[in-house]
């Protein structure tokens, strides 16, 4: 129960905050990380906000999950990058 509260509190937190900052921090660097066909003329603040809120929320309360969990995801990526640049090595020699 106790972490469900804090998660909720955190949760809380980031989300008031995110939606705050928006304009100054947030869209700007979505806007400079983002492909072309990602972003959008509308309003993403209701949408990336939230998303933030949740991964904020869960990194206060299971740090050591969420580190392993990118760790994972980033090897996986990285075995991914490599397998496709030998595919694409190899598609081009023939």
């Amino acid at each position: 129960m106790t972490v469900t509260i804090i998660w909720l509190i955190g949760f809380a937190a980031i989300l008031f905050l995110s939606l705050r900052g928006w304009e100054a921090t947030l869209s700007p660097l979505l806007a400079s990380v983002l492909p072309e066909a990602l972003r959008s003329d509308s309003d993403d603040r209701w949408v990336w906000c939230p998303a933030v809120a949740v991964l904020g929320a869960t990194f206060l309360v299971r740090p050591v999950d969420m580190l392993l969990t990118l760790l994972v995801i980033a090897l996986v990526a990285w075995i991914a990058k490599r397998l496709l640049c030998w595919a694409m090595k190899k598609a081009k020699s023939h």
